[in-house]
């Protein structure tokens, strides 16, 4: 059995250098696929980051013409995610820098009470908005840090690579998101001290 999961390892990894290799000689279609494989999990980076659909399209179509600008040095011994990953996130970051993009964290919608409790309902939603707002005032790397590490489920070392900060540094901000969070929902009362 573990021979067949190595064979079609091999086969995947020989298809995805095939595309690159086409895509490195502008190829649209091979493009096209290799982006179409991807397109789900950036998509997913995204829309965890900016909390909005159209936004997260937007940048979508950034991170897409920066991989069309990258695939030429890209080096095909090397894993593919990990660099689209890289990208997205550079992306991301740089973006924020220039709009200053408001960030949310939790979706209101997705933490509702039972839909037959009104009152709970609209203490969830405003509850879950007054957490988005938090969140969004926290500084940018730690919103970034927390953003990957509990939304991404990233690992610490997941994390460093891809922002190119050591983990240590990672680490901290998210220990410091995590308090300043704690720390300005107290303030809202949403915490009981």
């Amino acid at each position: 059995m573990t021979f067949f999961l190595m064979e079609a390892e091999t086969l995947v990894n020989a298809f995805t250098v095939n595309l690159i290799r086409r895509c490195k000689k502008n190829d649209g279609d091979a493009y096209n696929q290799l982006l179409s494989q991807h397109e789900e999990y950036l998509y997913r980076i995204c829309y965890n980051y900016t909390r909005s659909k159209e936004e997260a399209l937007d940048m979508m179509q950034e991170v897409y013409i920066k991989i069309f600008r990258g695939i030429h040095t890209f080096d095909e011994n090397r894993p593919l995610l990990p660099w689209l990953k890289k990208i997205t996130i550079n992306t991301l970051i740089n973006q924020g820098r220039k709009n200053r993009v408001e960030q949310t964290f939790l979706d209101p919608d997705s933490y509702l009470a039972d839909k037959t409790n009104i009152e709970e309902e609209v203490i969830c939603r405003d509850t879950g908005k007054v957490i988005n707002k938090l969140i969004a005032e926290l500084p940018e790397s730690y919103r970034l840090a927390l953003t990957l590490r509990h939304l991404e489920e990233m690992s610490y070392d997941q994390i460093a690579s891809a922002i190119d900060q050591p983990v240590g540094t990672v680490k901290s901000n998210v220990y410091r998101a995590r308090n300043m969070l704690r720390e300005k929902m107290q303030n809202c009362e949403l915490l009981e001290v």
